[in-house]
């Protein structure tokens, strides 16, 4: 007959057994667009290219990285000083608040944008405010119609780093006023993702 160990045992067990750490994603500021490093230096820091949103002097990179420091040892194995580091702590979308997901392409006369929003505390609110934060955007490009386009929005402990198409920066500008979202900067982009 098969004996249940204690829950003594188990919880001893449990505290000694090492976990493997979960990788993160991070947004990075940048002066220049990405130049990604060898993919020797990648692999030697365990960092792997999620997307690129260039943009001349003002863009980004999405990266996934056991932490931050390794992150900051890539950048400085490679000669790259990033302006910022942000973690990820979710990725908001349309799906999320019951939308349809962005399209592949962007539809013909759209940008890509890169709008970031101050909202302090946004990555670590619960997950029914960011279903809320969802439904009010999808509500806002319902009422614009095909001028807009959102793809995707990268949360963390200071703000969103949003991904959206539209004709122009105004649409983006009417869409958060639409959905009580604030508006920071905001940035053409060309988009890749890996």
């Amino acid at each position: 007959m098969f004996k249940f160990p204690s829950f003594r045992a188990v919880l001893v067990a449990a505290l000694f057994t090492p976990v493997a750490g979960f990788a993160g994603q991070f947004v990075v500021e940048l002066e220049a667009p990405f130049n990604a490093p060898s993919e020797a230096l990648m692999q030697q820091a365990g960092v792997s290219v999620d997307e690129t949103l260039s943009a001349g002097p003002d863009s980004y990179v999405v990266l996934t990285a056991n932490d931050e420091d390794a992150v900051r040892d890539l950048f400085q194995a490679a000669a790259i000083t990033p302006e910022k580091i942000s973690e990820v702590l979710f990725i908001n979308s349309p799906t999320v608040g019951g939308g349809q997901a962005a399209g592949a392409e962007p539809r013909d006369g759209h940008q890509v944008f890169v709008i970031e929003r101050p909202i302090p505390g946004v990555g670590f609110f619960g997950l029914d405010k960011k279903e809320k934060i969802s439904k009010g955007s999808n509500a806002a490009v319902a009422k614009l119609g095909d001028v807009i386009e959102w793809d995707h929005s990268y949360l963390t402990s200071e703000g969103t780093y949003c991904i959206y198409r539209a004709d122009n920066p105004d649409t983006l500008r009417e869409h958060g006023a639409l959905a009580g979202a604030p508006i920071g900067k905001i940035t053409p982009v060309s988009q890749k993702a890996n």
